[in-house]
Formats: structure tokens, C-alpha cells, sequence
């Protein structure tokens, strides 16, 4: 296959694995959830692994007819398992976000890939070997090449400006979430400075100081929870985004900062769906 007729299927298999993303998470959630790294409707990992499979049982040689379904099946399963692996490493060195989490899957391996999703992207690439692609090789036999490289030309051009602006986005979201951890870190530091340093005696005396105390630590509990429903009100659609995809984040940290946004900006949505 020439470059620009892999760069069609690669963006062909991604829509196919984002409709498959979005409409799986959309009936566990029971709410319409938009997957995916990038904004459009493409999942890029489904478009690598389905392009891979093509290239290494698609050549000239026909490899896919010498050799038998489970061996296609193993090896699909375990070059997608690799390819899984190396992107969500890659991306949570680069962004501190983890996008997929099967830690509540059997036979995980940290999260990253799982036995039953290795099974299922197996089953995937016997499709694409032995139904996409020859029904690939009949449409590349159809099309002008002319057509390959246009369609190539403007999808590069899509995918180009959706990468850009998905990490302009992340690098926003990233942080917001900073500062949110850094105002409840403030906000607890001061609260724990309001403690003497002597326990005073006489209960009279620490009962009246610990409800005093009690009201303040109310009162800054509002007051935090108010600013974070105003940070969420603030987060356009790109941000909110990405902070239901994500799975989880790489410090536990920045993880309850995140959840605390998401809550927040949950009780948003609630709130307007009651008027």
C-alpha cells in the first residue's frame, strides 16, 4: 500500500474504533461519552493497530493465507497488546493522564492492557485481515490514486490541527487542576495553622474552642466548594473533555484534584437539569 492509501485507513479503522469506544462506555455510563485522545471522531490506537495488521498480513506474499486463524488471532492480539502499552506509557510521561485503567479487569498487567481486551482486538484483526482487506484491496483496485491523495492530503490536515489543539487543551487542563490542588493545599495549611500550639486545659475551654474551630473549617469548606463550582463554570467544552475521559492521573494528587473538579462541575450540570 503507497502512504496516502494507509493514511485512509488509518483514519477509516479509528472512526470504526471510536463509533466502538463511544457507543461501549455510552451503554456501561448510560450517558453519551465522546472517547478518545483527540476531539474528532477518530481513536488513533484502533487506526495504528488495524494498519499494522494490514502491512504485516496484507503484503504482496499474502502471509494471512499461509498461515492458520488462531496464529493471526495471537499475533493480533499481542501486537496490539504492545501497541496499547507503549501509548498509554507515552502518554502519561507526557501528560501525568492515564486515558483507559483495566485495574478492575482479570489478568491486567498495571492497568495498561488486560487478557479479555487482548481477546477482543484479536477477534478485531481476524476482521480486518479476512473481511477489510480484501474488500480493501477491491476499493483500492476501484479508486483513482489521484483521489487516495487527496482524501490523504486533507485527513493528515484534520488529524494535524486535532493533535494540536488536543495538547493545547491538556496542557490547560493540566493546569487548572495545578491550581485547584494548590488552593486546597493553601486553604488545609491554613486551617491546621489555626490550632494552638499547647493544649489548653479545662473541657469547657476546648469545647467551646473546638466548635468555634468546627464553624470555620465549615465556613472555608463553603467557601472552597463555591470557587470550585466557579473554576468549573469557567472550563469550556474542550476541557470537560478531557476531564471525563481520563481515567485517572499520575499522582494521586493530582488525581483528587481532578475528581474534586469533576464533581463540581457535575453538580453544575445536575443543577441546571433541575430548572
Amino acid at each position: 500500500m503507497i502512504a496516502s492509501q494507509i493514511v485512509v485507513c488509518f483514519a477509516f479503522f479509528g472512526l470504526l474504533g471510536w463509533v466502538f469506544e463511544s457507543t461501549y462506555c455510552s451503554l456501561v455510563e448510560k450517558r453519551w461519552c465522546n472517547r478518545g485522545f483527540l476531539f474528532g471522531p477518530v481513536c488513533p490506537i484502533y487506526g495504528a493497530g488495524a494498519v499494522a495488521a494490514i502491512l504485516v498480513f496484507g503484503g504482496p506474499d499474502a502471509a494471512a493465507a499461509r498461515l492458520a486463524w488462531w496464529v493471526v488471532f495471537l499475533a493480533c492480539a499481542a501486537g496490539a497488546s504492545c501497541i496499547e502499552w507503549v501509548t498509554s506509557v507515552v502518554l502519561e510521561q507526557l501528560f501525568g493522564i492515564v486515558w483507559w485503567d483495566y485495574s478492575n479487569m482479570p489478568l491486567n498487567l498495571r492497568g495498561r492492557v488486560c487478557v479479555p481486551a487482548a481477546a477482543l482486538f484479536g477477534l478485531c484483526g481476524l476482521g480486518v485481515v479476512y473481511v477489510a482487506l480484501p474488500l480493501a484491496r477491491q476499493v483500492v483496485a476501484a479508486v483513482p490514486p489521484l483521489a487516495f491523495e487527496l482524501a490523504a492530503l486533507a485527513l493528515t490536515a484534520v488529524l494535524a490541527a486535532d493533535t494540536t489543539l488536543t495538547v493545547c487543551t491538556l496542557t490547560e487542563v493540566l493546569a487548572v487542576v495545578e491550581g485547584v490542588q494548590a488552593e486546597f493545599d493553601q486553604r488545609m495549611q491554613a486551617a491546621v495553622q489555626t490550632f494552638p500550639a499547647q493544649i489548653r486545659s479545662g473541657a469547657e475551654r476546648l469545647r467551646e474552642e473546638g466548635s468555634e474551630r468546627a464553624g470555620r473549617l465549615r465556613e472555608g469548606g463553603a467557601e472552597y466548594a463555591e470557587r470550585l463550582r466557579e473554576v468549573a463554570g469557567h472550563l469550556s467544552a474542550r476541557q470537560q473533555h478531557v476531564l471525563h475521559n481520563a481515567r485517572r492521573f499520575r499522582t494521586d494528587r493530582m488525581g483528587a484534584a481532578a475528581r474534586r473538579l469533576t464533581d463540581a462541575l457535575n453538580g453544575i450540570v445536575r443543577g441546571r437539569g433541575r430548572k
